[in-house]
């Protein structure tokens, strides 16, 4: 009898830790294989034209083990998705981006982004033991759990707001090595955070006001688990430059302001 490997099925694992609340999960590769073809040979072999590298994203709700946070340093993570019978493995992936939102009703969402240059695919490339289960009373954070601090906010209610990290690197190759000598995490690393706000008091900013009054700020955001004051994630930043502003109005809705912080972080 056929059968489909359905959602409730599959289940990621990163070095040995079950992640829970997973919305969507992609990974995969594209070949670098290029026809290589000589004089007197009438069939063509093939060859990697570039490194072979593969990426996994993955979307999931803001819970109290946010897992991926912690690699947007230097250190490498491996891992596993298991479907039906099957998984498929991978190993040294270096996180390229990660990211969180949240609006008014919903529930806050993360999203990460990875590159891949060791193995990935079905097959025995590592194994770290047995797996730790996945939990199945999630502590999950609402959208009346997230107290932002920031001037602008003490009369001016948050309608949303979203963090994107962005961690570049650099690999280092060498002859005859299928793999990077080294993975060097490049600095700065590049944070932008968005709100939107309902306007009470808000002033908008002289479009000329840099560079005399270039405008700063420090944010933090505390996420709690849903109707408690008990800590899930927190992020906070310093000198956050305010880069943009959008005024907003209709018929249908008050005034809205959505404005942009950006931020370095050096290592």
């Amino acid at each position: 009898m056929l059968s489909r490997a359905r959602r409730e099925d599959q289940k990621l694992a990163v070095n040995g830790t079950g992640i829970n609340a997973i919305q969507s999960i992609s990974l995969g590769y594209e070949s670098t294989a290029q026809p290589i073809s000589t004089l007197g040979q009438q069939n063509m072999i093939f060859a990697p034209g570039s490194p072979q590298t593969a990426s996994i994203r993955a979307e999931s709700l803001m819970v109290y083990d946010d897992f991926f946070l912690q690699f947007t340093g230097e250190v490498p993570f491996s891992g596993q998705l298991d479907y039906k019978n099957q998984n498929i493995k991978f190993t040294e992936a270096y996180l390229s981006s990660y990211s969180s939102s949240c609006s008014i009703g919903e529930i806050p969402s993360l999203a990460m982004q990875a590159e891949i240059y060791g193995e990935m695919g079905t097959g025995n490339y590592f194994d770290f033991g047995a797996t730790s289960p996945h939990d199945t009373s999630l502590k999950v954070a609402g959208y009346n759990s997230i107290v932002i601090n920031l001037d602008e906010f003490n009369t001016n209610r948050v309608l949303s707001y979203s963090l994107d990290i962005q961690t570049p690197r650099t690999t280092v190759y060498a002859f005859n090595d299928r793999t990077p000598s080294e993975v060097v995490s490049d600095s700065p690393v590049d944070v932008t955070l968005n709100f939107a706000i309902e306007a009470d008091d808000y002033k908008i900013k002289n479009i000329r006001f840099v560079p005399e009054e270039t405008v700063f700020r420090d944010v933090t955001i505390q996420i709690n688990e849903n109707n408690t004051n008990s800590s899930i994630q927190s992020f906070s930043f310093n000198n956050m430059l305010l880069i943009s502003e959008q005024y907003s109005s209709d018929l249908n809705s008050n005034v809205s302001i959505n404005f942009t912080l950006k931020g370095t972080i050096f290592r």
